[in-house]
């Protein structure tokens, strides 16, 4: 298997090449993996990756074609290479988890790195469960200091199997919200499971935004492992001269940090000076990237036509939280722009907050009186009876028809919603 890892890392350096389990998604030179889940069989398709040019073909299948590879178990395979990379990774590895901002932090720590010209890799997307894991491990560059990676849970197995993968040298928690109970069973299990990313071996220092259930928390960190919460911040930072003066405390330990931000999101700052002790007299803490909508990795602005019109779509079609589609309902509607409609996918894993949640969403899009509003999924459509000036679907088909009727009215179209409703088909549908 050495000789396989090998060849692989090569032809990557060669091609400067990704690794990909989806023969829609190869260019010519990628690898392609054949998995196979219970929904699909990878091997089936690697006449795909034949035709389309991948370098290397890894099927369970025997085959006479030049580029094809044998892989007994590919699972095993996958995870034992995962294991090859990291061990001969040198850089240091950092890991970000929470209930929501994971996407967000990642990206402003990756560009904070890079703007101050650390060599930086940062996992794919949203791509935050075991198998997405392996996927950027697999596709990580190795001559980089840092790589950063989220890590999302849906039960109480899953941080142990990603931490022990990953191993990661710091870990932050961005927060752990009461509306993401999911299959835990209560919040208390939630933030045990959640705090497991701090057992990795190879920890150097932790952080975490406690903004419930803080003393609790408290008795289950490491020594290593700082609280903080970002919440207050706001209330205790001034702008003098276009410049944010922000107090803060870590540890009952005060500091103070400078920043231009316009949009205060002081938290990101914080992470890097806490993270990162050891290069605070190199950063330049007023070189942000940070976009309130829309930033690579958090979404995308796609331009198509329907019916012969040019139409553009807001693309959050990935993942959803009460927090994010609340702030992301409240981004769009403000920008200038007209003919907008909100195609709102429900949301998953909140529990008995279920409907709390989502009721809180339909009365927001009631108050801000948006009036051409597609709910989509059973946790939205329950509420049908009660607000009948918006539309209810219960999955994302109708919508198609809609966009047809209605395209002479419609030029901006905003999708969010968890990837369960699958909203990216409504995208796909009219994007080539």
């Amino acid at each position: 298997m050495q000789k396989i890892y090998k060849i692989i890392n090569n032809l990557k350096s060669k091609y400067n090449c990704n690794i990909v389990f989806d023969t829609r998604l190869l260019k010519e030179n990628d690898i392609f993996i054949a998995l196979k889940t219970t929904n699909n069989n990878g091997n089936l398709y690697y006449t795909d990756a034949i035709k389309k040019k991948a370098s290397l073909i890894l099927v369970n299948l025997k085959t006479k074609h030049p580029k094809t590879v044998y892989i007994k178990n590919t699972n095993l395979f996958i995870k034992n290479f995962c294991k090859f990379i990291l061990d001969s990774y040198k850089g240091k590895i950092i890991a970000v988890t929470g209930s929501v901002g994971k996407t967000t932090y990642k990206e402003n720590i990756y560009h904070i790195l890079r703007n101050n010209n650390l060599k930086t890799y940062r996992s794919y997307k949203n791509y935050n469960n075991i198998l997405g894991l392996q996927f950027s491990i697999m596709n990580m560059n190795l001559n980089t200091d840092y790589s950063i990676f989220e890590l999302g849970i849906n039960n109480s197995r899953e941080m142990t199997k990603l931490v022990k993968t990953l191993r990661p040298h710091y870990c932050l928690v961005t927060c752990i919200e009461n509306s993401h109970i999911g299959n835990f069973r209560n919040f208390k299990h939630l933030i045990d499971n959640k705090l497991k990313i701090f057992n990795s071996d190879r920890l150097i220092n932790g952080l975490i935004n406690y903004n419930y259930q803080s003393e609790y928390i408290r008795n289950k960190l490491r020594t290593n492992v700082k609280l903080i919460n970002i919440e207050n911040i706001n209330k205790e930072s001034k702008k003098i001269n276009n410049k944010v003066i922000i107090n803060f405390s870590e540890n009952n330990r005060k500091h103070k940090i400078e920043s231009n931000m316009e949009n205060i999101y002081e938290n990101i700052a914080i992470i890097s000076f806490l993270f990162l002790k050891k290069f605070i007299k190199k950063f330049n803490l007023n070189m942000f990237f940070y976009k309130d909508s829309i930033i690579e990795s958090r979404g995308n602005e796609i331009s198509t036509f329907i019916n012969k019109k040019q139409v553009k779509f807001f693309d959050h079609s990935y993942n959803a939280s009460p927090y994010s589609l609340n702030k992301q309902i409240l981004l769009f509607n403000k920008r200038n722009i007209n003919q907008k409609v909100f195609i709102l996918g429900s949301m998953k894993e909140l529990g008995d907050q279920s409907d709390f949640f989502h009721l809180q969403i339909i009365e927001l899009v009631n108050k801000l009186n948006l009036n051409k509003i597609l709910f989509i999924g059973k946790e939205f459509y329950k509420f049908k009876k009660n607000f009948r000036n918006f539309n209810f679907y219960m999955n994302y088909i109708p919508v198609l028809n809609y966009l047809n009727k209605e395209i002479d009215t419609i030029t901006n179209i905003f999708v969010m919603g968890s990837r369960y409703n699958k909203l990216d088909k409504i995208i796909k549908k009219y994007v080539s």
